[in-house]
């Protein structure tokens, strides 16, 4: 199995998280991508991957046809994407975190930091198991 690839709706917030939490929980590739990606990543994500020690790039967005490759294993972080996602590229799991930009708030992102943090937490194991890097 290739990389995982993180994707939301607008590739802002969540995905960009999560891939970055899987980087450094798994020390393995991760990518991130959006079905409609904004023109650069939300500040205040910027500002949680900071208060956390997370790589991000401020203008690092993307869509998913020119991120996702065939070995991928892709997660939809959203409900949107997840619903997008109906031609070649199938999310094979589905994580549904609330979408913090649409509080925008502090705290909406570190709850989506937390949620996704965990969610990384359970799954990294099971996956370094079976070989997924």
């Amino acid at each position: 199995m290739g990389r995982v690839v993180f994707v939301c709706t607008h590739n802002s917030a969540r995905s960009q998280l999560a891939a970055a939490l899987w980087k450094r929980r798994t020390h393995g590739e991760a990518a991130s991508a959006g079905t409609k990606p904004a023109t650069r990543v939300h500040p205040r994500a910027l500002a949680v991957a900071h208060r956390h020690a997370l790589d991000l790039d401020a203008t690092g967005t993307a869509h998913v046809k020119d991120v996702v490759r065939d070995d991928d294993l892709v997660i939809a972080v959203c409900d949107n994407a997840h619903e997008e996602l109906t031609g070649p590229v199938r999310p094979r799991l589905h994580w549904s975190v609330p979408d913090p930009v649409r509080i925008d708030t502090d705290e909406a992102f570190e709850a989506a930091y937390a949620d996704l943090a965990d969610r990384v937490d359970r799954l990294a194991p099971t996956t370094m198991l079976r070989g997924t890097r």
